[in-house]
């Protein structure tokens, strides 16, 4: 009897405590509890898609498998090693087009789905490239607040452009933390209104004058598109438009999500900086369309000049272009999509090679580039060894 009062006495302290948290404006905080720390994470994690709503990425009715090197070149025993030590789900090299190496970490193999996290921006900036080109968009460089009019009465916000959102020089007001519970990126995560979340927030600095890495600023480039495909073709949404644009072109064997910020029933919006949820041989073949500089079996799925612009180094700063990390310094020189806890698309144009890097954890030494960790590298140069 006692312990059953106890459980019911816990049981009402919970749902006190999460009525409380919804009263006073920080509803987020217990979905994040609950689908980190009580999920036994620190952080969000790759396997989190259960956790929210998903709208589907529809795969290629004709899929184009990979061709592939015989024997696959095995993965070096140290970096076998490492990968193990990071937790790793998928390391995916392409050479030439082909996979030259594959390796896949139980439970994960090639048709696991995981969280690319910020990997998303790069596709974001993808697709504003594509509308571009469809026409859906009048330029890259398009105001904001033709499609966000809420900031057309803010002297820095209505002046800021599509392509400083994905440069990240934009001037919004955001405070980048993935760990502290109480702050606006994890509202943006757990929340369920994505839109009203990075909207509260204006500008505070002049357009184009500075660099501040920003998944708020990634969010509102997809508002600004998910607005402006509303405009021109009713009714379709950002996945549905990333699956006809791309994932099918492309010839993907197999579906992908993107996380919503709540059922799309309910005006669920696709969470555009972070959240899709795909195989490793699928960010293999994003990062593979980069290379070819948007060109895909002779059919221009992005323009080249559009492709060129955001994998070199960006106007502010030598490490960022347009959704992308850039090295353009090193030998050989390389970008990278990027996300939380070590997800790596790695694209080496005069190597002509792709390395993928999927995982649980990662390792954020920072010796060898201000900005970029040490373990890309590492990554980098396993994948170069298997070029030789």
């Amino acid at each position: 009897m006692k312990l059953r009062t106890g459980l019911l006495t816990g049981v009402a302290c919970i749902a006190a405590l999460a009525g409380a948290l919804q009263v006073l404006g920080y509803g987020y905080l217990w979905p994040a509890v609950r689908h980190t720390y009580l999920d036994g994470h620190r952080t969000a994690h790759i396997d989190d898609a259960r956790n929210f709503a998903q709208a589907r990425i529809a795969a290629s009715t004709q899929p184009q498998p990979w061709a592939e090197r015989s024997p696959l070149t095995a993965v070096s025993p140290d970096t076998l090693a490492y990968l193990q030590a990071q937790r790793s789900a998928a390391f995916v090299v392409v050479h030439h087009g082909r996979i030259v190496s594959e390796q896949y970490f139980a439970p994960y193999d090639a048709h696991s789905r995981t969280n690319g996290f910020s990997m998303a921006k790069t596709v974001t900036t993808m697709l504003a490239g594509a509308m571009v080109a469809d026409g859906l968009l009048p330029s890259f460089d398009a105001p904001l607040a033709r499609w966000v009019p809420e900031y057309a009465r803010d002297p820095w916000g209505q002046r800021a452009t599509l392509a400083q959102l994905s440069a990240m020089t934009s001037g919004h007001a955001w405070d980048e933390n993935y760990y502290q519970p109480l702050n606006a990126t994890t509202e943006l995560y757990f929340g369920d209104h994505a839109a009203q979340t990075v909207l509260r927030h204006g500008f505070e600095r002049e357009p184009g004058t500075a660099f501040e890495y920003s998944s708020a600023s990634s969010q509102l480039l997809g508002l600004a598109l998910s607005r402006a495909l509303q405009q021109a073709r009713p009714g379709l949404s950002l996945s549905d438009y990333l699956s006809q644009r791309l994932w099918q072109p492309l010839g993907m064997a197999d579906d992908a999500s993107w996380s919503l910020d709540r059922p799309r029933e309910q005006g669920g919006l696709e969470l555009t900086y972070c959240c899709i949820h795909t195989s490793a041989r699928n960010m293999a073949r994003i990062g593979q369309l980069l290379l070819q500089r948007g060109q895909w079996q002779g059919q221009a799925l992005l323009p080249a000049a559009f492709v060129d612009r955001i994998t070199a180094p960006g106007p502010k700063v030598p490490y960022y272009g347009h959704g992308l990390w850039v090295d353009a310094e090193h030998a050989p020189p390389f970008y990278l999509l990027q996300g939380h806890l070590g997800q790596y698309v790695i694209v080496v144009p005069s190597a002509d090679l792709v390395v993928v890097r999927l995982g649980q954890a990662r390792n954020t030494t920072l010796t060898r580039h201000p900005k970029i960790y040490d373990e890309v590298y590492r990554y980098l140069d396993e994948g170069l060894r298997m070029t030789r």
